[in-house]
């Protein structure tokens, strides 16, 4: 067996199998053309996150990449409006399946935090924005939820939104479809994760202990509302707590690598760009941690 060395190629590996264990069909379709496969299609959405490109310059890259496109079985190159067109009718439920298909290939995390981030929808700088009359200290952005294991830097789950919204809306549910693919033994939140729902979901739910900082400190235990929170507040660890500063980590290392802000100009394909980009950068946090026996796995496995 030849040992792959290239980067992308291995990319290309881990996509396809991720896609097969996310139970995605290579046409969705009987009436397809059947000139590109789904698989090719959602990996260079991926590869262009992974790369930082715009449509056109993933094309002119792949172009001149023959070895790559051989290994894709790309005989032919789609055309951008192709891609953007894909990425515009890709439902949301994909994504929700490959995020639950990274369970397999990873270990089973032991402490997860959630938080929420925003990611730029626009580019332009604030002296520009004040000079042409916009607005530049409210700027628009997409509202990310993630939980995240905070020993690995891994994003195991996520939730976007075009509008604010507080954050125990998209926790909950969060949380129970983490239970269906995790079992972690503590849950680690900010004050806004402070509600009843939520401290009954971590116990009830997902088996975990809640460490989320509760709001006013100060007052006694029988005038705080709520039986589960109630549980924790008499002996909460503020020194545990603070590993929930990793969340923060995470997010940073996500932006740093993958960018602050979003190009698209569609709310469709905002939302899809985002998704490809959380799901590029799990890749690049197993394949940078040298996942020797996945890769070697996914190598023997893999049917071109």
């Amino acid at each position: 067996m030849k040992i792959i060395t290239s980067k992308y190629k291995k990319l290309a590996d881990f996509c396809y199998e991720l896609f097969g264990e996310a139970g995605l069909l290579l046409h969705n379709s009987k009436y397809s053309n059947k000139l590109y496969t789904q698989y090719q299609h959602l990996f260079l959405l991926v590869y262009k996150q992974f790369r930082k490109f715009t449509y056109k310059e993933l094309l002119e890259d792949l172009n001149d990449n023959i070895t790559l496109r051989a290994y894709l079985g790309l005989n032919k190159l789609p055309n951008y409006t192709t891609l953007i067109k894909f990425a515009q009718r890709l439902p949301s439920i994909v994504f929700d399946k490959l995020m639950g298909s990274f369970s397999k290939f990873i270990e089973q995390p032991e402490k997860v935090a959630i938080d929420a981030t925003g990611i730029s929808l626009d580019n332009a700088s604030p002296h520009y924005c004040k000079r042409v009359g916009l607005s530049y200290k409210k700027r628009p952005f997409l509202k990310l939820s993630i939980i995240v294991d905070i020993k690995q830097h891994l994003i195991l789950l996520f939730k976007l939104r075009k509008k604010p919204r507080h954050d125990t809306k998209d926790a909950k549910p969060m949380i129970q479809k983490l239970a269906r693919h995790y079992e972690p033994d503590a849950f680690y939140g900010d004050r806004g994760y402070d509600a009843e729902g939520i401290f009954k979901l971590v116990f009830e739910v997902l088996k975990a202990y809640p460490f989320i900082l509760q709001k006013n400190l100060d007052v006694p235990r029988n005038r705080k509302k709520g039986v589960y929170r109630k549980m924790t507040c008499d002996v909460f660890d503020y020194g545990e707590y603070l590993q929930r500063n990793n969340v923060e980590t995470t997010i940073s290392i996500f932006k740093r690598r993958f960018g602050f802000n979003i190009r698209s100009r569609i709310c469709k394909t905002q939302k899809v760009e985002a998704m490809c980009r959380i799901v590029a950068y799990d890749i690049d946090r197993l394949l940078e941690a040298g996942k020797q026996v996945i890769l070697i796995f996914i190598r023997i496995t893999r049917v071109s």
